[in-house]
Parts: C-alpha cells; structure tokens; sequence
C-alpha cells in the first residue's frame, strides 16, 4: 500500500494536538459512515486508518519519522496490497455493535501456490543502541549501522546473471529421495530431503558469484532519526523492513532503534 498523508486525510495540521485529531476523526467519521446517506466506505476506511496511526503516541511518532507506522504484531500497510483496519475506535465512541468477518481459509492456501511447501522466513532483526543528549531531543540524527542487504548482482535470488533454475536432477524436482534397503525381515525405505537442493525441488544452472548464491551480502547504510523532544529517559523506535534481507528473496526483518538518554 502506498504512504498516505494521513493528517490530510483528517485536515490537521502536523502540529495537532491529540484532542484535535480526535475531534476531526468523530466530525468526519460521522460524515461518511457507510451506513450514512451519502457515506463513502473507502473514504471511511481511509479516515479511520489515518486515526488509528495518529491517535498511537508510538504510531505517530514513527510516522513522523519514517512515513508509516508500526503495530503491536506486525506491519501494517504493506508491499502485500491487504491492510488490517481496526475499527474498535470508532464503535468506542459512537455505540454500535461491530460485524465479525474471517478470510476464506482456502483462498489464503491457494495463494501460496502450488507444489511443495515452502516456509518464507524474513531476515534477522537488527537492535541499534544510540545514546543521546538533551541537546539531541527536537534534532535530527544521521547514525551508519552495518546490514546483509540483498546482492545488488543477482537482486537476492543467488542465481548468476543470465541463468534460471531447472529441475533438481537427484530429486526429479520431488524435494525428497527415497532409499530402499534390505534387511533381515525384508526391505524398508527412508524418505529424506534431498540435499542437492536443500528440499526447494529446484536448484540454479549457476550460482551468483558475488553472494555466493546466499543472495544477500554485508552493507553499511545510513538511517535518519528525528528525536523526540519528550524522552525522559528511553524510546524505541521500530522500522519495518529495515533489517536484514531474508535468505533467497524473502523478505527483510526489523530494526528496533533504542534511544537512551544520559
């Protein structure tokens, strides 16, 4: 999902007070409420996602910082086109009782494609420790850390430039091979994953020489920090996203930003 200005949205102004979101989340709210005549559910949709990050000291902060916002148990507003809306704000203020819904279980499985099983597991976290002044609080801060981004030669695939992958020949593209045995009480097999192609059923004509075919290789970046002017003592910031790329494309892990006064 693309950023969004969510004080736009709300017609605040950056500077608005917690009182003067509120107050222009019931007014508008009110106004385009599906159940409305006249109400727009995307708008509403739009109003009430703007609300939930702006409302969240933690939220807003970080959409103050990085342009969007990280949630208890994930990111919200993904690169995967769906966004979670919490509508629980808005039944608090103005009564009413919510409609459950779920996603059709089987709709999640077919996305995940055909064939094997494969478990997507996103890169490490990154923890940053940065000790700040009261001289920092209200400033902004250009700190360099050190991160396994994806190989800019094969773009977090391993796979060398101009090649694909083909069908693992010791596996026939099962993932799995099968060793049958003899013994005194006659013959038994042993299924294992085929080590040719690490279980994946499909291996590279030619591995990336520049990241070894990991897909990924060490980087120094640089990551700007607006200090908040009210820490007392600690802050921590989350970016999503910002840590280390995952393994064969997948995708990257967090960085959780510790700011401790002196």
């Amino acid at each position: 999902m693309a950023n969004r200005d969510y004080y736009n949205i709300l017609g605040v102004p950056r500077t608005a007070t917690p009182e003067d979101i509120k107050r222009a989340y019931r007014k508008l709210a009110h106004q385009y409420h599906p159940d409305k005549q006249g109400g727009d559910d995307i708008k509403f949709k739009e109003i009430n996602e703007a609300y939930q990050i702006l409302s969240n000291p933690n939220k807003r902060s970080n959409y103050d910082n990085f342009g969007y916002a990280y949630s208890e148990g994930g990111f919200q507003g993904g690169g995967g086109g769906g966004y979670e809306y919490d509508f629980s704000n808005f039944w608090d203020m103005f009564g009413g009782r919510q409609k459950g819904g779920f996603e059709d279980i089987f709709d999640f499985f077919s996305d995940m494609g055909g064939g094997q099983y494969r478990q997507a597991t996103k890169g490490e976290d990154l923890y940053l420790e940065i000790s700040i002044s009261k001289k920092d609080l209200g400033t902004t801060k250009y700190y360099e850390y050190e991160i396994q981004d994806y190989c800019p030669e094969c773009v977090g695939s391993g796979i060398a430039k101009g090649y694909s992958v083909k069908t693992c020949s010791a596996c026939n593209g099962l993932g799995q091979v099968q060793k049958t045995t003899r013994g005194g009480f006659g013959f038994f097999s042993q299924i294992s994953i085929c080590r040719a192609c690490g279980g994946k059923g499909k291996v590279s004509e030619k591995e990336c020489p520049h990241c070894r075919a990991s897909g990924r290789v060490k980087m120094k970046k640089n990551i700007e920090i607006r200090i908040p002017r009210d820490v007392e003592r600690e802050y921590t910031i989350i970016v999503p996203k910002g840590g280390n790329a995952g393994r064969e494309g997948q995708p990257p892990g967090d960085i959780v930003i510790s700011l401790k006064l002196k």
